[in-house]
């Protein structure tokens, strides 16, 4: 798929410059619990009092299910594997504070113009965006709102999807969100599998108690200076705090979600292979990277 077609980039005329969260850079750390405002920029809720507008059993395409995401401490709804994908890249993503799935999405004038005339607002007017992201930006002194459409690659180009994206895209204009469209190779099937090992060391862990010691134990792995697999590694740095095996697992994955440290996700992430950290590996051997279709 190295010859696949870039996906068209929607914006508004005046915001070409519009951010691509996997171009984005800079190291940004999480706080523990997570802080949004109670409301966005179009006035709905945010955190545990949002409420997913299009249901799974309203689903027509894919197979819908609820999620378990890290960040909101609870379910969301998706409606196919690869809007579940995502929601776990997202929820190991460190300039991602919230991810709201399923987000209402209507035209603000013709909103004004049904108020004008008295008049119910219809519930099929209000189309449903994939994803709403809540970012923190370094440097930035407020959080930007950023829609995502997910949606496979093979459907991206068809006149009927580039029509709604540009409807979604300028609906977010309104109110100064942003817009983009993802796909399944926008996280790589290694980069997948690594979140869903590091999800289950850590999922249902009360990352509260976790936090501060995982940050110490994140300077312990960025110091050292050993070699070898990730349980050799971890094994023995945990060691010198105290922790077991699983124990250290459970630090290293919250270290990750938590920003403190960054997985070269070109490489499987292995119990019996070396760690490898972005900038930094745990191999005594120079590691020939993964053939370019695992990538």
């Amino acid at each position: 798929m190295q010859n696949r077609k870039p996906i068209k980039r929607v914006v508004e005329p005046g915001q070409e410059n519009r951010l691509r969260l996997r171009e984005l850079t800079g190291r940004p750390t999480l706080t523990w619990p997570i802080v949004v405002p109670p409301r966005d920029g179009r006035g709905i809720k945010t955190g545990v009092a949002f409420e997913c507008w299009k249901k799974p059993q309203d689903s027509r395409n894919g197979i819908a299910s609820y999620q378990f995401s890290i960040k909101r401490q609870g379910v969301l709804n998706c409606h196919s594997g690869l809007e579940a994908r995502l929601l776990l890249y997202f929820d190991f993503c460190p300039f991602v504070l919230e991810a709201r799935t399923q987000y209402p999405s209507w035209s603000r004038e013709e909103y004004h113009r049904y108020v004008e005339e008295r008049r119910r607002f219809p519930k099929q007017k209000v189309m449903s965006i994939d994803f709403m992201l809540t970012l923190r930006i370094p440097d930035l002194p407020y959080v930007v709102y950023h829609g995502v459409s997910a949606k496979p690659y093979s459907l991206i180009h068809t006149k009927s999807v580039e029509k709604r994206h540009e409807k979604e895209a300028s609906r977010l204009s309104e109110w100064a969100a942003s817009h983009e469209v993802m796909d399944e190779y926008t996280v790589s099937d290694t980069e997948y599998a690594n979140y869903l090992l590091l999800n289950e060391w850590m999922i249902h862990v009360d990352i509260g108690r976790y936090w501060s010691a995982a940050f110490e134990f994140a300077s312990d792995v960025m110091r050292s200076s050993a070699t070898g697999s990730l349980d050799r590694i971890l094994g023995m740095l945990g060691r010198r705090r105290g922790y077991n095996l699983n124990e250290s697992y459970r630090l290293f994955a919250v270290a990750v979600f938590m920003g403190y440290l960054v997985v070269d996700h070109k490489f499987q992430l292995d119990v019996d292979e070396p760690l490898m950290l972005a900038g930094k590996s745990f191999d005594r051997n120079a590691k020939r990277p993964l053939p370019s279709y695992l990538v």
